[in-house]
């Protein structure tokens, strides 16, 4: 990608100097209602004529891509919004699997037999 930029460049910026070194003449600048007037060299009126052309037209589609930035940008924040809600809520499961197994964990076994298997209790009758 740097030398495709290279290779663009380089040419464009040789083709403006040999015009600004090609059209030195200088020309008079005035815009009709106002009273001034500016004496510039040709090359420096025509190069300045491009980029102010080539702002403008900056200018335009960037404006003209507004509604698809804040699209973005409204649906980049949602995405955040809800990675957030599923961190909380893989927080919740997880704290909610804890409580469960700490609840389903037997706090001592049969006869205050501590350690004992679950299964050991069923052998010991019950009285109804």
């Amino acid at each position: 990608m740097r030398y495709l930029s290279w290779i663009v460049t380089l040419p464009i910026a040789l083709v403006a100097v040999l015009f600004a070194v090609s059209n030195r003449d200088g020309v008079t600048l005035s815009l009709w209602p106002l009273p001034f007037t500016l004496d510039a060299p040709l090359y420096l009126a025509a190069l300045l004529a491009l980029l102010a052309g080539f702002l403008a037209g900056g200018f335009v589609v960037w404006n003209s891509q507004r509604r698809h930035r804040r699209r973005a940008r409204r649906e980049s924040n949602r995405v955040l919004f809800l990675e957030r809600e599923v961190k909380e809520a893989q927080a919740r499961a997880i704290a909610a699997e804890k409580r469960l197994a700490d609840l389903s964990r037997p706090v001592s076994g049969p006869l205050g037999a501590p350690g004992l298997p679950v299964a050991a209790a069923a052998s010991v009758p019950t009285v109804h």
